[in-house]
């Protein structure tokens, strides 16, 4: 069976570009649900075609409108680069009233080794960083990034929120509602750096099957 490289949550279409992560988040629940979400199988067989993503794109896009097109799976999305350009400049095109989000990890300027806010701020329209602490010890323990992520990934992240807000590309920093968490510290870090904030509840068993 084929599975997903689109598929809806709310009013938006969500867009599974990677399994590839530099981090194994301790709140993922990815190995518990076996890569589910909401009753969509998200685990993929390899990295898909764009061509064959775009399909599936519009194969659901000439059903209903989406408010949003959200590039989001259990995997960290700017691994593919290309595939978020590309495809959002083609979203843009046709489809130019719905927005175009990239949920993330803040760490896709490390992975490249340079700074790519500048590529994503010419067809996206807004990022949300999962960022979930403003303690950088606390965020190596919730987010176990790769060896040699651990050091300066906090500090990557923070860089990358502060390169969208002096791109105008509308940033929002996140945290999940974890034990330990000074919610409150991280909704100002994010307002420092000229971020919104959100907190997302942690997902439930119900919503991993």
């Amino acid at each position: 069976m084929r599975h997903p490289y689109a598929y809806e949550h709310g009013n938006n279409l969500y867009v599974n570009l990677t399994s590839l992560c530099p981090t194994d988040c301790v709140f993922c629940p990815k190995r518990e649900s076996g890569r589910r979400f909401r009753g969509h199988d998200l685990s993929l067989d390899g990295e898909p075609e764009l061509d064959e993503i775009w399909a599936d794109v519009l194969e659901r896009a000439a059903r209903r409108s989406y408010s949003e097109f959200v590039f989001c799976g259990y995997g960290e999305s700017t691994y593919r680069l290309d595939a978020i350009t590309q495809l959002s400049e083609r979203m843009k095109k046709f489809f130019p009233r719905s927005g175009r989000r990239l949920n993330t990890i803040g760490l896709g300027s490390m992975i490249w080794g340079r700074d790519i806010v500048p590529e994503l701020a010419e067809s996206l329209t807004n990022v949300s960083v999962s960022l979930n602490t403003a303690d950088p010890r606390q965020w190596r323990r919730l987010h176990r990034p790769r060896p040699e992520m651990r050091a300066g990934g906090f500090e990557g992240a923070l860089e990358f929120v502060r390169s969208c807000v002096l791109s105008d590309l509308r940033a929002t920093v996140t945290a999940v509602e974890l034990p330990g968490v000074d919610l409150p510290a991280v909704e100002r870090l994010a307002r420092s750096l000229g971020a919104e904030f959100a907190v997302r509840p942690r997902l439930t068993a119900a919503e991993t099957s």
